[in-house]
């Protein structure tokens, strides 16, 4: 007769309840430990394997598209034939009426030549006659009545002419004593558009940027110039911003006069 196996745990549990449950524990643990590492093994190659297999789907996927989209063929039906025998001919384009030709006298250039050389049939039509007529190559009869095409004339010509000599800018650096200082009409509109960029604020950038501008003897920027800034940012965002200044205009012995003022804009982070 073959003697029974020994078993730890028998002889372990034979005094005791194996009702409880640490017993079937023990007799399984094994089995459970295996299980349990099968199904881990089993996960983690599953984990791995479903992006290639994933990638290699979408791949096919793809090829599969690319092979329709190439097997379409799109036939377009022929045009109608275009039967131009009953259509009218186009109307004919108007030619404006030419304008009437004024009298034209042949222009002599004066030349200086020797007496007995000298033409006598062709001599210089004087001042009076070219005022009538149009110089030319040869003599023409026209419309006495044809209106000589010189443009457009304004006036008179009895006002004298007007020089309008340009007005040179004031220096920036210069001091200019002033009985009224130009006053900014909308700086609130004009910092509120500015604001504070948004690259500046996320990069800490803070300080104050200094400009001058010059303004106009109506009031109206003209042009400025930076003194000091923190950052080309900040320089940006106000340069967009200036030419929309408005100023009340300068005044120097009762008249408007251009005036260089200087601005500063703060931007502080709180």
């Amino acid at each position: 007769m073959k003697a029974a196996a020994f078993d730890w745990d028998d002889r372990l549990f034979a005094r005791r309840n194996k009702e409880y449950g640490a017993y079937f524990l023990r007799k399984n643990y094994v089995r459970h430990t295996l299980g349990a590492l099968l199904i881990a093994i089993s996960g983690v190659g599953i984990g791995i394997a479903v992006p290639f297999v994933k990638a290699y789907i979408e791949a096919k996927l793809h090829g599969l598209k690319r092979e329709k989209r190439r097997a379409v063929i799109t036939e377009l039906m022929e045009p109608p034939p275009i039967d131009k025998k009953n259509e009218p001919p186009p109307p004919p384009i108007e030619q404006p009426p030419p304008p009437p030709q004024r009298a034209q006298i042949k222009f002599v250039p004066p030349q200086v030549v020797k007496e007995e050389e000298a033409r006598k049939e062709e001599t210089i039509a004087n001042i009076d006659t070219l005022m009538k007529v149009d110089p030319g190559t040869k003599d023409v009869q026209g419309d006495p009545n044809a209106i000589p095409e010189i443009g457009e004339v304004g006036g008179t010509g009895n006002q004298p002419v007007e020089v309008v000599e340009k007005e040179e800018d004031p220096d920036p650096t210069a001091f200019v004593a002033v009985e009224k200082e130009p006053q900014p009409v909308n700086m609130d509109d004009i910092r509120r558009r500015i604001g504070y960029p948004p690259l500046a604020k996320e990069a800490g950038i803070q300080g104050k940027v200094i400009v001058r501008v010059l303004v106009g003897k109506t009031g109206k920027y003209e042009k400025h110039m930076v003194l000091r800034s923190p950052h080309k940012i900040l320089t940006e965002a106000v340069e967009k911003e200036l030419p929309n200044l408005e100023f009340t205009p300068g005044i120097q012995a009762g008249k408007p006069i251009k005036v260089w003022v200087t601005i500063p804009f703060d931007f502080q982070l709180r």
